[in-house]
């Protein structure tokens, strides 16, 4: 095939991509494939077919066979960031993540050596197509649906950026993308039948969750963003995205305090609107009245439960696919992101780094990421016994939910009162090693056993931390914090592991064999 027909073969696969020609599309590119086997913009086209028409799972071999054959890190950093996008669809995420990784490290190289990816220029938008949001179009469009959802007593009501744009400015964000509302999970199916019923068509997505689904209006093209919710014991209510029978890294769990739903009246009819918004924007955003133009809500979000797996591939993808369109801002932003969700992360810190020296070496300012947990002050209680790496992984979760840690070690009489014996380690041995944790700012050495909310504002905290090993211990927990208000109580995930009692037993054994090697000796 002549170069000029090369061309020609490839533009038109382009163009029937587009118009969604899937058959015309394929039937080029697999003969431009078998006789350029290795030509990355023939590799680069046909993977972006398969993942459009159900092929993902041939992309991860072919791509990998053009990364091992093109040259150059920027090369390499595109073809291991395609790999990692395929992976990610398929929910192999470590695969995935895996390939991030590579990619990043790739684009490393090439910034060490004062070079970056050309900036990808955006597609030019007519003049004659309206900002629907900014015309007040999809704001129409949004009360409409929630006034007919609400006829039908579905419970549905702006969220997340939707809701963010309503309280803080009277109107939707001009600058936004995509609508959002939630929807009780009990009503699920039901309203996203409603919903193909009123004209939203469902958007085919690479990752089907059980409670996240996108649709696209017919008439005016805007996207649609759907949260199931749910209720989980009356203290808090839970969405993100779920994918059931995977294990808890493969889940993006976000958790906000209970709320309440009232009618709301709009040009458009009756709709549900949540009673107190600013639960579910503080639990979101933290300081939601400053804009901040690098948000990313599934990056972002103070409310995540944990920062799986599955968030940390959305992030990485992110991060490497702005640093492969030129975007270094957006690509610094996602590092911060990264590192604040996850302080250890040397990835992300080392781009963090080289990101702001390329930066400002080309004249531009690196942004100020706003603080978004302003007095989030944080307390707990702890004997800390033994201190060892459980209790570490508790102190970085509970410094990780605001900008301030308190840690309240409980005295030695206390702690002889409530389980019967004294710590090994005097109150004074302890407080010195909790004090020495990074992620503690401040420790006191005594507090009320049940907290209440005099205690609270004297201190300005905003949070009671805690975990629990056992369904006693909870009982106990909440118990002692029952005064306060369930948006001021956080529990903490237990994670099994070394604890305490189990370096005791390990100090009596290892004695103890000690003693028996002695006497045998002698």
């Amino acid at each position: 095939m002549e170069i000029k027909n090369f061309e020609e073969s490839l533009r038109q696969a382009r163009d029937n991509i587009r118009e969604e020609k899937w058959d015309e599309a394929a039937r080029l590119l697999n003969e431009l494939k078998e006789k350029y086997p290795l030509s990355p913009p023939v590799a680069r086209l046909w993977c972006s077919l398969a993942k459009r028409t159900g092929q993902t799972a041939a992309v991860p071999a072919y791509a990998e066979k053009i990364y091992a054959h093109v040259e150059g890190d920027v090369h390499k950093a595109r073809w291991a960031h395609i790999m990692g996008a395929a992976n990610f669809v398929l929910l192999d995420l470590t695969t995935a993540h895996a390939n991030f990784t590579c990619a990043i490290q790739h684009l490393l190289a090439l910034i060490k050596i004062g070079k970056v990816p050309s900036r990808q220029k955006r597609a030019a938008v007519s003049s004659g197509d309206a900002n629907v949001f900014a015309s007040g179009k999809a704001e129409q469009v949004l009360w409409s649906t929630c006034t007919e959802l609400a006829k039908l007593n579905i419970q549905a009501f702006p969220f997340a950026g939707t809701l963010l744009g309503i309280v803080r400015h009277g109107h939707l964000l001009t600058f936004d993308k995509d609508l959002d509302i939630a929807v009780w999970l009990e009503s699920w199916d039901v309203c996203c039948a409603a919903l193909e019923k009123l004209g939203w068509v469902k958007v085919p997505a690479g990752i089907t969750y059980s409670n996240y689904r996108d649709y696209v209006h017919t008439e005016t093209g805007i996207t649609l963003d759907v949260c199931g919710l749910q209720r989980d014991g009356g203290k808090r209510i839970v969405g993100g995205f779920a994918l059931p029978n995977y294990p808890e890294q493969y889940q993006r769990v976000s958790v906000f305090p209970d709320f309440d739903l009232i009618k709301r009246n709009t040009p458009m009819g009756e709709v549900w609107f949540p009673q107190q918004p600013d639960k579910i924007l503080n639990a979101f955003y933290g300081d939601w009245r400053t804009p901040n133009p690098y948000w990313d809500t599934v990056v972002s979000a103070l409310n995540l439960e944990k920062y799986t797996l599955l968030v940390r591939c959305y992030a990485y993808y992110r991060l490497a696919q702005r640093w492969l369109a030129g975007d270094l801002i957006k690509a610094w932003s996602y590092a911060l992101q990264i590192g604040l969700k996850d302080p250890d992360d040397i990835l992300s810190l080392q781009c963090r780094q080289w990101l702001e020296r390329t930066i400002a070496r080309s004249g531009q300012e690196v942004p100020v990421w706003p603080q978004k947990r302003p007095g989030q002050r944080i307390f707990t209680r702890m004997v800390a016994d033994l201190f060892h790496p459980g209790h570490v992984n508790f102190l970085r979760a509970a410094r990780a939910l605001g900008s301030h840690l308190t840690v309240c070690v409980v005295p030695d009489e206390r702690v002889l009162t409530n389980k019967g014996k004294r710590p090994v380690m005097t109150q004074a041995e302890r407080v010195a090693v909790v004090s020495a944790c990074r992620y503690v700012d401040e420790v006191i050495t005594d507090s009320p056993v049940n907290a209440t909310l005099d205690f609270m504002k004297t201190h300005d905290f905003d949070i009671y931390a805690f975990a629990c090993a056992s369904t006693q211990e909870r009982l106990d927990k909440y118990q002692q914090c029952a005064l306060l208000p369930s948006e001021m109580v956080h529990e903490i995930d237990y994670l099994p592991g070394i604890s305490t009692s189990d370096l005791v037993a390990r100090v009596l054994n290892g004695a103890g064999n000690a003693n028996l090697a002695c006497l045998k000796a002698k």
